[in-house]
């Protein structure tokens, strides 16, 4: 395994902004950028599933991972998807990312011709990571995305001696036996990166330092919070923080998905990236007011509100 930092704090999934018309919109990064570093956010993950990246054409991936490299630092690391159907396209994703500098890359397995067999998933991986040698590389398990139902424990196992740039994997799935093979396996070699923001508690719980979330772009406050809460062990503010991470994914869930409800939620936060591209539909005028009424019930513009006033 190639010698590696460990990530420890919050990665936003980022939305990719686009124009009115559905064109991207690279421009918009730099202040992305600078919202989620005065935020306390250790970084980015660029062309994810919240960053519509299999929705992509493979020269956009590389405009928009190019458009955030510049906003990298020892402290705000960009971590670049590259996962797709095809792996020639990811692997030509891994070598520009490698060139260009980013601190890692993460693919997710094919979720076309899907494979639940952990020898097939590990040999695309080995085949993706070898394109950027020197590039650390992480596993994406989403499953109920991709349809690889695999105990990533396994992977990592199989991974480990064939891909000497494997270090870890972003976990987004509630096995959480396997994922806790997977903190402990060799005495913790792999970074395990948490998933799933509604539950970030119990990957604390378990051991994770790190973790990769769509909500880390609206209100990573109530992340920090949990992490500090836990690593003072006062349960009961952690798990109070928990549920209001909770009110908030219930409400986003509600709207679409996460893609779509969560960009609608940044949008309400203030920072407009456009619309999202088909198959996803964008939520009509009544919907925006809708989400707007709820958000506003469940407390979250006083949370917001609170993390403004705290920046400035």
């Amino acid at each position: 395994m190639i010698a590696y930092k460990k990530i420890d704090g919050l990665i936003a999934a980022v939305f990719t902004p686009y124009h009115g018309n559905g064109a991207i919109h690279p421009g918009l990064v730099a202040r992305y950028a600078g919202l989620l570093k005065s935020r306390g956010v250790a970084g980015v993950f660029v062309n994810g599933s919240s960053g519509e990246g299999v929705l992509l054409t493979t020269e956009e991936r590389k405009v928009l991972a190019e458009a955030w490299m510049p906003h990298r630092s020892d402290t705000f690391r960009v971590i670049i998807h590259v996962g797709s159907t095809s792996v020639e396209v990811s692997r030509e994703l891994a070598e520009h990312a490698g060139r260009i500098g980013a601190d890692a890359i993460g693919c997710m397995a094919p979720s076309f011709f899907p494979s639940s067999d952990v020898d097939v998933v590990a040999e695309h991986c080995r085949l993706v990571a070898e394109a950027a040698p020197a590039t650390p590389f992480y596993y994406y398990h989403l499953p109920v995305a991709t349809g690889a139902h695999i105990k990533v424990n396994r992977l990592l196992k199989k991974g480990a001696p064939l891909i000497p740039n494997l270090v870890g994997v972003k976990y987004t799935f509630t096995d959480f036996m396997d994922m806790h093979q997977c903190i402990s396996l060799d005495s913790g070699a792999f970074d395990v990166l948490h998933g799933h923001d509604e539950i970030l508690l119990n990957g604390l719980v378990l051991g994770v330092k790190g973790a990769i979330g769509t909500t880390f772009n609206f209100m990573p406050e109530v992340y920090l919070n949990i992490i500090r809460a836990y690593g003072e062990n006062d349960l009961p503010a952690a798990r109070r923080y928990q549920m209001e991470s909770v009110a908030v994914v219930e409400i986003m869930l509600k709207y679409v998905n996460a893609i779509v409800g969560g960009k609608a939620i940044l949008k309400l936060s203030g920072l407009d990236c456009g619309p999202c591209r088909s198959p996803l539909r964008n939520l009509t005028g009544r919907e925006m007011t809708s989400l707007e009424r709820e958000l506003t019930e469940a407390g979250y513009f006083e949370l917001l509100s609170t993390a403004q006033a705290l920046d400035s």
